[in-house]
């Protein structure tokens, strides 16, 4: 429950700052881009070291896992090429 909590409260303050990667680390920047397309995070932080795609169980896409230091971003790359961030996980 104190995880998700957090979460939220970083959401929301990372919300208020956008998808700028101001002042933030690249995990920060990561979890700001949540709901935006995969190309405003690869501008901030660059690409991941690997990437891994599969079936979507949320459409006729394929679910992206992308792989950086420390933390993975997880992502939907629909069939008409467009590809958005819809999560953020830390390594543990």
């Amino acid at each position: 429950m104190k995880r998700i909590i957090a979460i939220i409260l970083l959401f929301t303050l990372l919300l208020a700052a956008g998808c700028t990667g101001k002042d933030l680390s690249a995990y920060e920047t990561a979890v700001s881009c949540i709901g935006k397309p995969l190309s405003a995070l690869t501008e901030q932080i660059g690409e991941p070291a690997s990437v891994s795609y599969s079936s979507s169980c949320l459409g006729d896409g394929e679910d992206g896992e992308l792989y950086y230091d420390g933390f993975t971003v997880y992502t939907y790359r629909d069939t008409d090429g467009s590809e958005n961030v819809y999560d953020v996980m830390e390594a543990n």
